[in-house]
This record gives C-alpha cells, sequence and structure tokens, in this order.
C-alpha cells in the first residue's frame, strides 16, 4: 500500500535550536498513527510545517506520490489537511457555530445565515456524541474540556483527508476520550488519515496503528504498536534519560497545626460546603471526575472565582481572599491547567515572566522605579540552574519553550515570590514523562522545604504518586478522605462516587 502522505529529509532549525534534522514520515489511509517524544522533540514543529504554519529549511512532501508545495495554511488545507493544536484556536467572544465556520461562513444574499451555521454546527457536534453544547452560545462560558471538543469539531467539520491531532484528549474524561475516539474510528473507516499526538503512552498503545518517535529532532523508531510495549516506547524516546519516580508516603505529624484551613466553602452548583486541612511540609491530593468541583474551589480560594460562602483561615487566622493579588498578599500562588492563557506572558522573556510579580522587591530605593537589572538577572539564573530550565537564554521568549519548561517558569516564578502555599492544577498535562519526572521532584523538594503543595489532578497515578494525603469530590464536595497508601483500582472506584464521607486512615 501506497502511503497517502511522504514527509521526507525534512529539517527546520531556529535561532540556536535544530528542532528538526532529516526527519522521515510516512502516513497511511484509514490508519491512526501517532507522533511520539518528549516535549521539545520536534513533534509541534514537524506538524506545523504539514500544516503550513512553519516551512521546512529542506526536504520534500509528497501526497498520493505527487510532490507539493506547502507554504500556508491555506495550501495545506486545499490538500486536505486539518489539524487541532494544543493551544486551542477558538475565539472567546463568538458563539461556537460562529466558530465553526469561522473563514467559511454561509450567507444568504448579503448577511449571514446564523440560523443555517447553527443547525449545520448542531450535526458537527452530534456526530462526535456531544448534544449538551448550545451552539448559538459564546465559546467562553464553556469548560476547557468542553471547548478541545469544539475545536476538534471544527476541523472534523470541513472532512480533510488528513487529520492532525495535537494532544486532544489532555483536557477530556475517559469518556469523552472514549466518545472521540469511536469518532476517529469511524473517520478511519472512510480512509481518513489520522495523526495523534499524544504524551499518555497507555492511549497510544491502545489506540493507534502506528508511531513515528522522536527525540532531539531526530527519528528513533517507526514502530507497530502491537509489536512493542509501552517501556520499549519510552526507551525510544529517552534512550538513558528516563528515571521512574517513587515517592515514600511519609508518616505525617498529627500534632502539626494546619497551614489553610477551608471551612464550609460553598458555590451554587459547583462547591458544596468543602472544609479540609492543609498542613506544612506535604503534598495533598484533590481528584475527582472531569467537573466535580476540585479545580474551581481551588479558584475560590485563590481569589480567581468568588464564594457564595464559607471561611479561609491562614495560620489560624480568619483571611478575606477576593482577588488573586490578596491570595498572593497571603503567600498563596496558584498554577492553573491552562498556564498558555491564565499562567504566562508568551510574548514577554523568560526572565520577565519569573520576576514580574517581584519587581518592586528589586527597586533600587523603594520610591522610584529604577531597578537592579543584574540582581534581577542573578536571581532568574539562580533559579532556572535549581529548576533545571532548558531555554535558550533569559532573553528567549517564553513561547518558544516546551511545555514542561514552561511549567518550570511559573513554577520559579512563584518561588521567587517565596510563597507559603503552592497550588498546582494539572502540573502536567501536556507535559512528556522525563520532564513530568523533573515536576515531581520539584515538588517534592518543595514539601521537604516545609511549603504547603495541593495538587489537583485527574491523572490518579499522578496522585498516588505524590500525595500525603488525597480528598476525593464528587458532585462538588468531598467523598472521602485517604490518609493512608491505596492502589489505583480503588482510587478509581471512590471517583466515581461515594455517597457517604469516608475518611480511611
Amino acid at each position: 500500500m501506497k502511503p497517502i502522505l511522504e514527509m521526507r529529509n525534512i529539517s527546520k532549525r531556529f535561532t540556536g535550536v535544530q528542532a528538526l534534522l532529516d526527519v522521515d514520515l510516512q502516513l497511511f489511509a484509514g490508519e491512526i498513527h501517532s507522533i511520539i517524544g518528549q516535549n521539545g522533540a520536534g513533534k509541534s514543529t514537524l506538524m506545523k510545517i504539514l500544516s503550513g504554519t512553519y516551512t521546512a529549511d529542506s526536504g520534500v512532501i509528497y501526497i498520493n506520490g505527487k510532490q507539493v508545495q506547502i507554504s500556508s495554511t491555506a495550501d495545506s488545507a486545499k490538500l486536505g489537511i486539518g489539524i487541532v493544536y494544543q493551544e486551542l484556536s477558538l475565539l472567546n467572544n463568538l458563539t461556537v457555530a460562529e466558530n465553526i465556520f469561522l473563514g467559511r461562513e454561509i450567507v444568504n444574499g448579503v448577511q449571514l445565515d446564523n440560523a443555517k451555521m447553527s443547525d449545520m454546527a448542531r450535526k458537527s457536534l452530534l456526530e462526535l456524541g456531544i448534544e449538551n453544547i448550545d451552539v448559538d452560545q459564546n465559546v467562553e462560558v464553556f469548560s476547557l474540556a468542553k471547548r478541545q471538543l469544539i475545536e476538534i469539531a471544527k476541523v472534523i467539520s470541513i472532512y480533510p483527508r488528513i487529520l492532525i491531532l495535537d494532544e486532544p484528549t489532555a483536557a477530556l474524561t475517559n469518556e469523552d476520550t472514549r466518545r472521540l475516539f469511536n469518532i476517529l474510528f469511524k473517520l478511519k473507516e472512510q480512509g481518513i488519515c489520522i495523526v495523534f499526538i499524544s504524551h499518555r503512552l497507555a492511549e497510544i498503545k491502545k489506540y493507534c496503528d502506528s508511531g513515528t518517535i522522536l527525540m532531539n529532532g531526530r527519528v528513533t523508531a517507526n514502530v507497530r504498536m502491537n509489536e512493542v510495549n509501552e517501556l520499549q516506547i519510552i526507551e525510544y524516546m529517552l534512550e538513558d534519560n528516563f528515571n521512574t519516580f517513587h515517592r515514600k508516603w511519609r508518616t505525617k505529624q498529627h500534632k502539626k497545626q494546619p497551614l489553610l484551613e477551608l471551612s464550609d466553602i460553598y458555590l451554587h452548583n459547583q462547591v458544596n460546603y468543602v472544609s479540609c486541612e492543609i498542613f506544612p511540609g506535604e503534598i495533598t491530593g484533590f481528584t475527582g471526575l472531569l467537573g466535580a468541583g476540585q479545580d474551581i474551589l481551588w479558584r475560590i480560594v485563590y481569589g480567581a472565582q468568588r464564594k457564595d460562602s464559607g471561611e479561609i483561615r491562614i495560620n489560624g487566622k480568619r483571611v478575606r481572599i477576593t482577588c488573586p493579588s490578596d491570595a498572593v498578599q497571603f503567600g498563596i500562588g496558584l498554577l492553573t491547567e491552562n498556564r498558555k492563557e491564565e499562567g504566562l506572558f508568551p510574548e514577554m522573556t523568560c526572565q520577565d515572566n519569573i520576576a514580574l510579580p517581584s519587581l518592586k522587591h528589586f527597586r533600587i530605593r523603594k520610591y522610584t522605579p529604577l531597578l537592579h537589572n543584574r540582581r534581577i538577572r542573578n536571581s532568574c539564573n539562580d533559579l532556572a540552574k535549581r529548576l533545571s530550565i532548558k531555554m535558550r537564554s533569559l532573553s528567549a521568549k517564553v513561547k518558544l519553550l516546551s511545555g514542561g519548561n514552561q511549567q518550570k517558569i511559573i513554577v520559579s516564578r512563584w518561588l521567587m515570590k517565596d510563597l507559603d502555599i503552592l497550588v498546582f492544577i494539572e502540573p502536567t498535562r501536556g507535559v512528556d514523562v522525563g520532564a513530568k519526572t523533573e515536576i515531581y521532584r520539584i515538588l517534592e523538594s518543595l514539601a521537604s522545604q516545609g511549603k504547603a503543595i495541593v495538587v489537583i489532578s485527574t491523572d490518579t497515578t499522578e496522585i498516588l504518586q505524590l500525595s500525603d494525603r488525597i480528598y476525593i469530590m464528587v458532585d462538588g464536595k468531598i467523598s472521602t478522605t485517604l490518609n493512608e497508601p491505596t492502589d489505583e483500582e480503588t482510587l478509581a472506584r471512590l471517583i466515581q462516587g461515594n455517597p457517604e464521607k469516608k475518611v480511611i486512615a
């Protein structure tokens, strides 16, 4: 069988970085093919060349045996290539229907035919098995998971011959993931080639037919998924750089006073009278199904979401937090799951992203805007070395870093502020296994220094690996508290729903 698409000897270099070097790729109709590698391995760069966002420095591309030139996203679309990026391209101020038909609007005379676009948008979503999204609502009202599904529906609606999905399941529940792959299998039966990029090796093994593995911009292996196991894939990805993370469940000192106490936190339809304690020197895990309320709870604590009632106490004293700056003043830092929109300033440098909240501490004099630039650079350099941030220089734009290194930049920001309570929502989403281990070790180190670490994650393996105690949330309330180790099967069962609040000690 001849490939539907072939890329030969593709190379791409950015300033000081060889992103791709002589990469070959073959894609076949009716297959799900995975592009696998660490952050920074070259996966996204290769796909951006295929989609016309970047132009290769050298190499050729063939579609159905004919050499093609892809110089723009329009060229790519004409050739039947559709892509869903990890960074969503939806416009929050437009409706779902307007987003799905953006750039190919349906007109009736001189006016937009909004009714027809809405009807066709509903059909596109129904093809994904989604019935609970109002296509006439603005995208901004929907959760990240639903926005991901809308983005996928937008691309699938143009019926591409080659569909590229960059981390499509990162924000999806298990049920949404199964629903998505049911659709992908139907597209596969229609002869469409699907390119699947993910760090979730279990999904890759389960759903993909074949894969190309990249490391440092080069192809290390082409594999059939029924011929390799996950450990072999990891070895191809990392060579000798792979280290599994094991953390001993530390004995908690129950006589310690809690650093942070939440009492009856309530937000209508989202958080239902939640109370808990957070201790210094511990990693506290919060988990549950997507939408169970664990992320909203900590956005309330950080002041990014208003609560209806409840109390927050720090070191035994009641505090009033109405905005993020209040939270930072009380020693609380938040790293959200949506780092590109809520955590980073992508057009600013790495140094600026680290130092921005701490600039007043670097004033030459108390009431002057002049800053000690050398002290700022030295402090940022020290943090970059401490966290092993891989970047060309502190003056490089943060958007050029891999996902794992971008996450470390945000951690550095709060370390410079020397905050006592650090909250991480989905800390390793979109991060490769190598960077994931590094982030785990950073969290463990921070806890050993007496910081109170809170990790909110839907990844049960992550929660079990990291946490000293675990709070499980179901339908907006804490259903179970785990003060001792458990297994993944038990945790998964508890996450599915437990009507009675339990403490397992």
